[in-house]
Formats: structure tokens, sequence, C-alpha cells
């Protein structure tokens, strides 16, 4: 009887280990998802202990919004868009069951659309210094039809994530009562928002990999590395290539992107 639990739980193991080998293969068997090369500004190494051996980049992403602030809400995630992507927002918005309707409501897994150094970062740096060059630009319930909207592959990534709506009655960021209030969305979250690297291209980041995690990088400082990531058929993300760069290097990556500053670019 023993004998035959044991086997069971292994025949399990095997079972599921497979199944992920069969899932990651089939995931990067076609990189419909996208593909890009992303610099530190963008994939940022999470601190681990010393003894670990793990690498991880964590992705670090914006939004065009009305308020200055990072991750604010998204301008384009108002109410058309939030009943897009499958929330009820048929109540009218001074009915009085309005609040609690609105405010009872879940998150929602959708597709995201992620944009680098495009449009919506250009637009971003007429206001701020965003600390990053990867955007999400938009959302939506079916990916090929993301996919159609946005067919380039190199400069539009497509991915899951998490939106959660929310009833706003206050301005953000100061506070200050709104005259009606008014359905705002917000993307709570890209999935995966971290990604694993694989030996050997773990190694390159060796060197960083155990620095000061109170270290607080300024948005105008050079990055010291690039990686290539693909996502694939199951729009999940993985690390194919990782460079360190140098000065030449650098030079080269501030002259493939421009800024809309008189054609300056951001590294010089």
């Amino acid at each position: 009887m023993r004998r035959g639990l044991i086997l069971t739980a292994v025949a399990v193991v095997l079972a599921t280990n497979v199944w992920t080998l069969i899932a990651a293969w089939r995931n990067r068997s076609d990189p419909s998802g996208g593909a890009m090369e992303l610099t530190e500004r963008e994939l940022h190494l999470v601190h681990v202990p010393w003894e670990s051996t793990v690498t991880l980049l964590e992705l670090r992403w914006d939004v065009l919004s009305d308020t200055l602030e990072d991750q604010g809400p998204p301008a384009w995630l108002d109410a058309t868009k939030l009943a897009e992507l499958g929330y009820d927002c048929t109540v009218p918005i001074r009915s009085a069951n309005a609040k609690e309707h609105y405010s009872s409501m879940s998150s929602v897994l959708v597709f995201l659309v992620l944009e680098y150094d495009g449009e919506a970062w250009r637009q971003a740096c007429r206001d701020r210094k965003p600390k990053t060059r990867l955007f999400v630009v938009d959302a939506g319930r079916d990916a090929f039809h993301l996919r159609n909207r946005y067919p380039n592959t190199k400069t539009h990534v497509i991915t899951r994530g998490v939106v959660r709506l929310s009833y706003q009655e206050r301005s953000i960021p100061d506070g200050a009562p709104l005259a009606m209030p008014r359905l705002q969305g917000w993307i709570e979250n890209i999935l995966p928002s971290q990604i694993f690297v694989p030996r050997p291209h773990g190694k390159v980041l060796e060197v960083f990999r155990h620095s000061d995690p109170s270290r607080v990088e300024p948005p105008e400082e050079k990055p010291r590395y690039v990686v290539k990531v693909s996502w694939g058929t199951n729009y999940e993300p993985w690390v194919h290539g990782v460079r360190r760069l140098t000065v030449g290097s650098l030079d080269s990556e501030a002259q493939h992107s421009k800024t809309p500053n008189g054609g300056r670019s951001a590294e010089e």
C-alpha cells in the first residue's frame, strides 16, 4: 500500500515536470507576443541573498496619465475602455447605488500592450522624467485583436496583466472633491512582474546581482546591461540573451533612442 502511494506521488511529480516542459516549449515555439531588447531601466535586478544563485529581473513600466506620478491612472483607461474589458458600467454615475455598485467590482485579468521607446514615452517626457521607456498603452480581452492593432512585434509586446476599476469622488493627487464622481481604471500589475534569467545568461549579471538594495538609481543614470526578452504563444516572457554595456555600446544605445528635445538622446 505504502509502495503504491510512493509510486503514485512519483508519477504525479514526473507528469507535472513533463507538462511544465511541454508548456515552456509550446510558449517558446513562436514569439507571437513580441520580442524586445530592454535595458536596466526596464528590467531592474531583484536583490537576493549572497548564497542564492537565482537571478530575477523586475519589470519597470509606466503609463500616460493625467497626473504626474509614476504608474498613475492611465488617461486611456476610462469608462468606455473599462466596459470593453468586461466591467458593467451601465449604472449611471449619479445614481444612489452607483458607489456601492462600482466599489464592489473585482480586478480582471486582461491582455496588455507594452510599447518600448515610443510615442507614449516621448509624450511623458514633456512633463516629467520617466524612470523607464516601457509604457502600457492599451488593454483588451482578445490578444489577436490587439496584435492586429499593434502589428510590430519589436516595438509592441502583448502580455497578461491585471486591471481594476476605481469609483473616484476626489481628484488625484490633491484629493479635492470632484464636481461629479467618475470611473477610472488602474493597471494593478503586469504578469509576471518578475522574469527569471537562466544560466548562462545570469552569469553576465552576477557582478550586479548582490548590489545594495537601498541604492536608488536616478532616471538619468546610464544603464549597465541589455536583456533580450521574448513573449511566446502563452504571452509569457523568457530571457534568451544578456550583454553588459560598455562606454562604446552606451553611445550606440544613446544614438538609437532619440528624445523629443532637439534630437538629443537621453543618455547624453
